[in-house]
């Protein structure tokens, strides 16, 4: 259903729908947006929709983290191609809070705002009127050009400040990072540049194969480590978030970014359909698979968001836990190992109906457990609102999948490559082909993400055997691929304001 606004001098605007981004379990949900309070001597006007979601959280006591949305707004002027909006870095608000007060922090770059919650406390936001001051005097608008809006939000989760541990406690993961005298894990303690080598005091990791890295540094100050705040996505890319990406792009750009035409697409429980702008997935809160490097780094760029580094995973996973030796995402050594059974399948409500593991057994996708699934699972399936960390087969932040189900794809530290990568966000445009073309990203070549040089694998995926689930496995952690494979997923951050 499309509405015509008309202002007395201010833009005529074309409201599409804005798409509600089914974030797994969680059901995060953007109501249909429309513009307000135009201001056309300064060139801004608001743009204003609902927003909720379930299964939230603000802990300032035990972990200082919070789930949050990052909401970006892209636009389409009559006849042309989606254009990301520029927020401007103050005078956003929210109308009507339902009794969960919120808090909105808006990029510097204007690509976005996180939003969350104010206090600590759990439940659903359900927050009304939520109002984005948009710059399109910034973007090129006249006061009264022609447009369709629509807003995206994707579930994140905040990841303090603070120091942690990389590697295993004596080392015998496959090539895991380790103190550079082999006395144990490494330290990472700020965002200063690294030293790799075998001295005391180093960072130092075995390489069995190429596969994973040249043992060689250092890691540059400018590389994200891990230490300063930043923010992850909570779960894997879906399937439906992938169609809102693929819904926006050009007639080049989607023919590149296209992932049915892989082989084996649907046996491997890809579900996503129709032609250029018009796609739709029949699942689409399952994680997306077939994402080769270069397309997950596409998606980062178009939502304002980034790569990831593989020791910035690890955070994710162990948080300011001491290390536990062959540990999973879960903190502990043991695992489910039975078939699981489902309910639901492929729908934002899909459970595990038989074999649930107990804590502290940890519940994740991987050959043992996948059943006769054959691909991926919902995003965030094992987790309920009692589950333990274990049961979730969460991360130490709340993170979900990380793993088992996809491979995260992630800035190595095994090359010089993935070592140049700076941390820099995307800005909402990608290429005339449609590739991320932010400078100093892994797989950047002619000013193009289109190689899979600099990133590797980390966490198993749903084929992968047991050996290659603890976190710390590194059998593929500088693995250069441009494989759209059934087992590759993705998963985006941003730096925090």
């Amino acid at each position: 259903m499309n509405r015509t606004y008309t202002f007395r001098k201010m833009i005529t605007v074309l409201i599409g729908f804005a798409l509600a981004i089914p974030a797994c379990a969680n059901n995060i949900s953007v109501g249909t947006p429309t513009l307000t309070g135009q201001n056309t001597t300064s060139d801004y006007t608001h743009v204003q929709f609902d927003l909720s979601w379930d299964n939230s959280w603000r802990d300032n006591t035990t972990l200082n983290n919070w789930d949050a949305a990052w909401v970006f707004v892209k636009y389409e002027v009559t006849g042309g191609d989606w254009a990301h909006a520029t927020l401007h870095t103050s005078g956003h608000s929210v109308t009507n809070e339902n009794s969960v007060s919120s808090t909105i922090t808006a990029a510097s770059d204007g690509k976005g705002v996180f939003i969350f919650r104010s206090s600590e406390s759990t439940g659903s936001n359900d927050w009304d009127g939520v109002k984005l001051r948009w710059n399109y005097g910034t973007d090129g608008l006249a006061d009264n050009a022609t447009v369709t809006v629509k807003v995206f939000a994707i579930e994140m989760v905040y990841i303090p400040q603070g120091s942690f541990y990389v590697g295993d406690t004596d080392g015998d993961q496959t090539n895991c990072f380790r103190a550079g005298d082999g006395t144990g894990p490494y330290q990472i303690t700020s965002e200063g540049a690294i030293t790799v080598g075998t001295s005391s005091g180093n960072f130092y990791y075995d390489a069995d194969n190429g596969d994973s890295g040249d043992q060689s540094g250092p890691i540059p100050a400018d590389f994200p480590k891990g230490y300063a705040a930043f923010y992850s996505m909570k779960n894997e890319i879906s399937q439906g978030q992938y169609v809102d990406f693929l819904n926006t792009l050009t007639s080049t750009q989607d023919g590149n970014r296209s992932i049915q035409g892989a082989s084996n697409y649907t046996t491997y429980r890809g579900t996503i359909s129709g032609s250029q702008g018009s796609r739709s997935a029949s699942a689409p809160n399952r994680a997306c698979n077939f994402l080769s490097w270069m397309v997950g780094a596409a998606y980062a760029d178009w939502a304002g968001l980034r790569p990831m580094t593989e020791l910035e995973y690890e955070k994710l996973c162990r948080g300011t836990q001491s290390v536990v030796d062959d540990e999973y995402a879960w903190a502990n050594t043991s695992i489910a190992g039975s078939a699981y059974s489902f309910s639901n399948d492929g729908q934002y409500n899909a459970t595990v109906s038989a074999n649930y593991a107990s804590d502290p057994n940890g519940n994740v996708s991987f050959s043992a457990t996948d059943g006769s699934t054959d691909g991926p699972l919902r995003c965030g399936i094992f987790a309920t609102s009692s589950s333990t960390r274990a049961e979730a087969g969460a991360g130490y932040y709340g993170v979900m999948e990380l793993s088992g189900n996809l491979y995260e794809r992630l800035a190595t530290v095994g090359n010089a490559t993935g070592r140049a990568f700076d941390g820099t966000h995307g800005d909402g445009v990608l290429s005339t082909d449609g590739h991320a073309n932010v400078a100093n990203w892994p797989g950047i070549s002619s000013g193009e993400v289109t190689t899979g040089t600099g990133a590797g694998f980390r966490g198993g995926a749903w084929t992968t055997n047991i050996v290659q689930m603890p976190m710390v496995d590194r059998t593929y952690g500088s693995l250069s691929s441009t494989d759209r494979g059934y087992a590759h997923g993705a998963r985006a951050g941003r730096t925090a304001p």
